[in-house]
């Protein structure tokens, strides 16, 4: 089990990097090339705690949504599912090949470049002529598909999930508004379904209850506070910044990587 100062910085760690499109799974597997820390059950357990965020930012959106009489939520329900199906699909026949590359630094640098150059295209997917007329305020059937497909491609890590589906949602021309929330809400599918079926497997060591709660209510607080951030920047035409960030960060891992081969 980690220790207090661990989790205190995993913690934080994940409450930053689950949200900000900067790939939290190729920053754990960085972070463990480095540091050689290693703890799956754990960092799912951390997931868990980011969801709750996704759901307090979003209450109001979750509680409409759940609104079944409406003939609109259950179309929208349908494309969240739609949305989830590819990278299901990766994930179960590429799952052997991803835990192989976990600790890659080549695969890591490449899939940290590529999902950066993405992000920053999100700069020019807005058209010139400035008209909230020319953006989708819908998502659609099509819609869901694309960014379905993106979804699946941060099953690797260095791939940021929320870059994915943000940046396919703006190709698309769909309003950031739309495009952001569609992305959260099928965060809460997919990761929540994964640390319900990981985490248990923390409860069978030793465990300091203790530290859990602490980790999960400063994941809570500080993924609150990065969703919130984000959606200041999006909104604010900044999302493509992260991409710059991301492909610095690619290229300064394929240089480690080569000096480290020649020392």
């Amino acid at each position: 089990m980690v220790s207090l100062i661990e989790a205190v910085i995993l913690s934080i760690f994940q409450g930053i990097s689950e949200w900000f499109p900067i790939s939290s799974s190729g920053h754990l597997a960085l972070v463990q090339n480095i540091f050689g820390f290693q703890n799956l059950s754990y960092d799912v357990f951390l997931h868990f705690a980011s969801i709750f965020a996704v759901v307090f930012v979003f209450r109001k959106d979750i509680k409409n949504l759940l609104n079944l009489r409406k003939k609109q939520n259950w179309t929208y329900l349908f494309y969240l599912i739609i949305a989830t199906i590819p990278a299901v699909i990766v994930g179960v026949l590429f799952r052997d090949f991803i835990s192989s590359i976990f600790s890659n630094l080549l695969f890591l640098s490449s899939f940290f470049i590529f999902s950066g150059i993405i992000i920053y295209l999100t700069k020019f997917a807005r058209p010139k002529i400035k008209s909230e007329k020319l953006e989708k305020s819908r998502i659609g059937f099509l819609d869901s598909i694309f960014i379905g497909l993106f979804q699946a491609l941060a099953i690797f890590p260095g791939i940021s999930r929320s870059g994915m589906t943000i940046s396919s949602g703006l190709f698309r021309k769909l309003k950031k508004e739309q495009a952001i929330k569609f992305s959260f809400l099928l965060a809460i599918i997919i990761i929540f379904a994964g640390s319900i079926a990981e985490s248990t497997n923390i409860f069978y060591g030793e465990i300091n209850y203790f530290i859990l709660l602490l980790s999960f209510v400063i994941t809570l607080l500080v993924s609150i506070f990065t969703i919130k951030v984000l959606l200041k920047i999006i909104k604010t035409n900044r999302f493509y910044l992260f991409g710059i960030y991301n492909i610095l960060l690619g290229i300064f891992i394929l240089i480690w990587k080569l000096l480290s081969s020649m020392i």
